[in-house]
């Protein structure tokens, strides 16, 4: 290889480099949590194929402490070109303030704000120009879903038993209270008997510490609604400790050992899909700064998937294998692909590898 050519192919990559998009994704929690943890795989799968440049930051696990790492984020004398963050209830206007006056991109995930601070905040762009998009799920449609799943397992067991539903819910935040919804609905039905939504604040050892009470005050539950993974799988074992009668249980997030449970028959079905918002949010960043607005529709909520008996297989094999260094983001992205791509969910990953 000649000098003029070793020098021009040197150029190339370090202007490639030099203009690599540069997000960072702060994670609301601590490392090591198991959901998070795939939101994490997920997304660095999806800048990896992108040619993103990810920072991943974590510990955002509540509205100071995310606010503390944004700050020293916009203190850094080399700031990102976007930021990815989950909001929290109490100062987000704040929070939006402090990016927008440095003028750094954001996009958020989820609505974790109430309808208030919704009605301060307006939509993207409208008040906060450079609050660009967000990536939130349908959390009413996914409760419904996780209901349906369960009622429908219960009805093929026992047709002829009325469905008695116990709720194991998070706090009283927008992400618990939108779940939750369905439940609440069926305060109202005769043909249903709701019992009681007990909230957590989404710890599983409250459910340790409670669980013998809550069985005893009615005893003849016999679906269990679980407002996440976690939640579920700390109520089945606390079920399983005190009887050993069969159970329709499921909650949300589809943890590893969620999903094992499923194959086994001990667990009915998990909702989920949404650790890909962090992917999602890269995806359509990167498409943003090619010129292609995919956060337009602000309306738009993405949906959860169900994994129940039928398609626990395939599901599990994914996560427990991590494959997601083999699946090419470039199908999922309007400049890459030079069209309108497939939607960005679960079912279409595991249909590209069967491919």
């Amino acid at each position: 290889m000649n000098l003029k050519l070793l020098t021009l192919l040197s150029t190339l990559l370090f202007s490639q480099f030099a203009l690599a998009i540069k997000v960072i994704l702060i994670i609301p929690d601590k490392e090591g949590a198991a959901f998070w943890n795939m939101v994490y795989q997920a997304s660095t799968a999806s800048a990896k194929s992108l040619g993103v440049e990810l920072e991943v930051i974590y510990g955002g696990v509540n509205r100071f402490t995310t606010l503390e790492i944004i700050e020293n984020i916009i203190a850094q004398p080399s700031k990102p070109d976007y930021l990815i963050f989950r909001p929290y209830h109490g100062n987000t206007a704040h929070v939006f303030d402090t990016i927008e006056a440095h003028s750094i991109e954001f996009v958020t995930l989820e609505q974790a704000f109430t309808d208030k601070d919704a009605t301060e905040l307006l939509k993207p762009k409208q008040k906060y120009k450079h609050w660009i998009g967000e990536v939130a799920y349908d959390n009413a449609r996914g409760g419904a879903l996780l209901l349906n799943t369960l009622l429908e397992e219960h009805s093929s067991r026992n047709p002829d038993v009325k469905p008695s539903i116990t709720g194991i819910g998070g706090n009283f935040d927008y992400l618990s209270s939108t779940r939750e919804q369905v439940l609440t609905a069926l305060f109202r039905s005769s043909d249903i008997s709701l019992n009681q939504i007990f909230p957590t604040y989404w710890d599983p050892e409250n459910i340790a510490t409670n669980f013998e009470t809550i069985l005893r005050r009615y005893p003849k539950t016999n679906i269990f609604w679980c407002a996440s993974g976690e939640l579920a799988l700390k109520t089945l074992e606390q079920y399983q400790l005190l009887s050993n009668k069969p159970v329709v249980l499921g909650g949300f997030d589809w943890l590893p050992e969620a999903l094992l449970k499923i194959q086994q028959g001990e667990m009915t079905a998990s909702v989920g899909g949404h650790f890909l918002m962090g992917a999602i949010a890269v995806t359509k960043i990167f498409d943003y700064h090619h010129g292609i607005d995919r956060f337009s529709n602000h309306s738009e909520l993405y949906d959860f998937e169900v994994i129940n008996k039928d398609n626990v297989k395939d599901y599990l094999d994914f996560v427990q294998q991590q494959k997601w260094q083999k699946i090419n983001f470039n199908q999922f992205s309007a400049f890459k692909e030079g069209k309108e791509p497939q939607t960005l969910n679960m079912q279409n990953i595991i249909n590209s590898i069967k491919q």
